[in-house]
């Protein structure tokens, strides 16, 4: 996890201590800095760490109330399984911005073999894009570089931002 992305995500979230949900929190870097900074966290992820801020499931498992005032995703939405059934279901437990940090690892050219055959059954942002849209009104977007094989790949990654509708 970089600095980089813990300063974007805090550039985006209201005032400490709002009650933050991060989805598919892996081993926990970004909930432990969130919690650092005042904010109250529940981090999920069926590996997720142990510790009290951390949750052991996955989103369509998930069943703590809300409302949150943010939700963080940080290459993570591409795995689900619904996913229009969990971009609902953060919409009935949110009372903020949804923060993504993904890949849109349909986009690389020239695509490899093992590249496709890793990401098959995953979304897309050809996918998540129309899902969002229909949910969300956009409050930031940008396309990012994302590593391949150790390069900095223009143009994979992207950050977006939405409050919803």
């Amino acid at each position: 996890m970089s600095v980089e992305l813990t300063e974007f995500v805090l550039s985006q979230l209201p005032s400490a201590p709002a009650r933050v949900l991060e989805v598919g929190c892996g081993k926990g870097e970004l909930a432990r800095e969130l919690d650092a900074h005042g904010y109250e966290v529940v981090a999920i992820d069926p590996e997720a760490p142990e510790g009290a801020i951390f949750r052991r499931t996955t989103i369509e498992a998930f069943a703590e109330p809300g409302p949150f005032d943010a939700v963080v995703a940080s290459l993570s939405l591409h795995h689900v399984e619904d996913l229009g059934g969990v971009l609902d279901k953060l919409l009935r437990l949110l009372g903020g911005p949804l923060i993504l940090n993904e890949h849109a690892w349909e986009r690389l050219d020239p695509m490899t073999a093992e590249w496709e055959e890793e990401h098959a059954g995953l979304y897309g942002y050809a996918q998540m894009r129309p899902a969002l849209d229909a949910r969300f009104d956009e409050r930031f977007f940008e396309w990012r570089p994302y590593p391949v094989d150790g390069e900095e790949v223009p143009g994979l990654g992207f950050r977006y931002v939405g409050v919803p509708r």
